[in-house]
């Protein structure tokens, strides 16, 4: 027989490395920005397309971004069921995943929200405003 708590509780340990996984990649994903706006700024070759390609890595972000919540919304069920709240049933995390998927315009507005929210948009809004700055200056 197979100890269900066991069995979620290595769940949650898998799911929780790949949470902070999401992470790491969001991070990296500011700093490749920040290094390529810091570059051409360097360089003095900062034009629209840079911006442009600033704008594609914010979306990525929010993307990431928004994988790690949905994640997290796993992780979450999991600790109700690990504190007796309520039956879970183990080894579920990509059926929970397909229930709680939107529909594409509701996947989409999950996308702006994570790209909104504080620790996605402060970063990119700095770079983009540098890079704004530097070619209305340049």
């Amino acid at each position: 027989m197979i100890d269900k708590e066991l069995v979620l509780q290595k769940e949650w340990e898998i799911l929780q490395q790949e949470y902070a996984g999401f992470e790491k990649w969001s991070l990296l994903i500011k700093v490749f920005s920040v290094v390529i706006c810091s570059t051409l700024v360097f360089h003095q070759k900062l034009d629209f397309v840079i911006f442009c390609l600033c704008i594609v890595l914010w979306m990525l972000d929010a993307i990431w971004k928004t994988f790690q919540a949905r994640t997290e919304q796993r992780i979450l069920v999991i600790e109700q069921g690990l504190a007796k709240q309520s039956d879970v049933v183990a080894m579920q995390f990509h059926t929970h995943w397909q229930q709680s998927r939107p529909s594409a315009a509701g996947l989409i507005i999950e996308y702006v929200k994570s790209g909104l929210s504080p620790t996605v948009c402060l970063p990119h809004i700095c770079v983009l405003s540098v890079c704004v700055l530097l070619m209305w200056w340049l």
